[in-house]
């Protein structure tokens, strides 16, 4: 008698949820196509998150937490999904074409645009939400996280820069060319 009367309250708590997700889904599809307004939103998140920081002086470890994620997450945008460095075929490796007459291979991310948009939004409000918890305010001197998250930065943006130019590519389309619809005669 006892699972009778359970399985429809965790039928209607599973339904509930997955609607729940279903709303949550269709929220980041209709986000999807406009690309700077959310990044616009994602910095808006990122600017109060260090407003909320600078004005109650605090949280400095969950701020330096966040830093080396949105880094890491920035590492992987700026990496190929399939690293040179690891398939080593011949002495130098595989490039990507630098002329007309070699084999068009587009850079495919490993982590697409999207992906780091959403990670990135989610982590600062993960990040916000830990900054109205007094357990994360962590005392610490902040001037040494500071340094260390500099020097960590140039270091592997200077790994990261040096990758790139050994194996000629360039994670930005800045003069990608745009087709436009030719005009039909009637």
């Amino acid at each position: 008698m006892m699972n009778e009367e359970s399985a429809p309250s965790r039928n209607v708590v599973s339904q509930f949820f997955k609607r729940i997700s279903q709303l949550y889904q269709l929220q980041l599809d209709r986000w999807t196509p406009h690309t700077k307004v959310r990044w616009v939103a994602a910095i808006v998140l990122i600017l109060i998150f260090l407003l909320r920081v600078f004005t109650k002086q605090g949280w400095y470890i969950v701020t330096y937490a966040l830093g080396i994620y949105h880094l890491n997450l920035f590492i992987a945008f700026l990496t190929p999904k399939i690293d040179p460095a690891l398939d080593l075929d011949d002495d130098q490796g595989p490039e990507l074409p630098t002329r007309s007459n070699e084999e068009f291979r587009p850079f495919i991310r490993r982590l697409p645009e999207f992906k780091f948009w959403y990670a990135i939004s989610k982590s600062t409000v993960i990040g916000i939400i830990c900054t109205f918890f007094e357990a994360f305010n962590v005392p610490v001197f902040w001037p040494i996280l500071v340094m260390y998250f500099i020097t960590l930065f140039c270091i592997t943006m200077k790994r990261q820069i040096r990758h790139m130019i050994k194996y000629r590519y360039l994670p930005f389309t800045h003069s990608k060319p745009r087709y436009q619809a030719v005009p039909t005669e009637k």
